[in-house]
């Protein structure tokens, strides 16, 4: 540089020293970290007593407080001020706090689900043992059953004064069965009138966990316009229960 020519302007940007945190005692950050978490847990412990806690196997104890202790060490040598620390470190608790609690609750939680989509979807049904299905009345004032028939989806109103199964024309050509390719030579009375079926062996009924096998059916040449659930496949269960709004059959 020539004398007498200005001297050149010192850069300031982001990376300048004037921008960066002073870099403060890692071990007393440590301390205090450790200490806000030990809080922290704490809290935990004290808003979920000993029951909720009850089959956390000590193989999840030690790696959470693994990903804990890393956390701690990272933030204690972050350089950043105990602030922004703090924020993180409550982020970290809150997650936390969200976890267990859905760990702690999650029959709890599972049961709602499914009380919830039993009101949503009530002809879906609940399993509320093995073998053991649970359906909501519909909006309707009747009990709807969705079955899997002969691996098609086919849904079922309940119809005790129904004598066996009886497919409306579109769910047998669903399955696989063409009006054309039916003999339509037995006859039926119905609440539209007498009407001609053809008779059908359906090779399963699925109905949840339960199966029924070579269940015999009809078809309904017309007027029909939902399937009907007849006692003759009811009466295979070992039991029918209906209390309010909720049918239960079971295997």
């Amino acid at each position: 540089m020539q004398e007498g020519e200005p001297a050149p302007a010192v850069l300031r940007g982001s990376m300048s020293a004037d921008h960066l945190p002073a870099p403060g005692h890692f071990g007393r950050r440590l301390l205090i970290i450790c200490a806000i978490v030990a809080l922290g847990l704490f809290c935990l412990v004290s808003f979920f007593p000993s029951r909720h806690w009850d089959g956390f196997e000590s193989v999840y104890a030690a790696r959470y407080g693994l990903v804990l202790l890393f956390i701690a060490l990272s933030l204690a040598a972050a350089r950043k001020r105990l602030t922004a620390i703090a924020v993180e470190l409550l982020t970290w608790l809150v997650v936390m706090l969200v976890l267990v609690a859905g760990y702690s609750y999650r029959y709890e939680l599972q049961d709602l689900a499914h009380r919830v989509r039993a009101e949503l979807v009530p002809a879906r049904g609940t399993e509320t043992a093995p073998g053991v299905v649970s359906f909501t009345r519909g909006s309707d004032g009747q009990f709807w059953i969705d079955a899997q028939v002969d691996g098609r989806p086919v849904r079922f109103l309940v119809d005790t004064g129904a004598s066996g199964v009886v497919l409306s024309l579109a769910d047998a050509a669903r399955i696989g069965y063409s009006a054309d390719r039916l003999a339509f030579t037995q006859t039926a009375d119905t609440a539209n009138g007498r009407t001609r079926e053809a008779p059908v062996v359906l090779d399963q009924v699925k109905i949840g966990s339960i199966r029924f096998e070579r269940v015999p059916a009809s078809v309904s040449a017309g007027g029909l316009r939902d399937s009907l659930l007849g006692m003759h496949l009811l009466e295979r269960l070992s039991s029918i229960e209906i209390r309010k709004d909720t049918l239960t059959i079971r295997e």
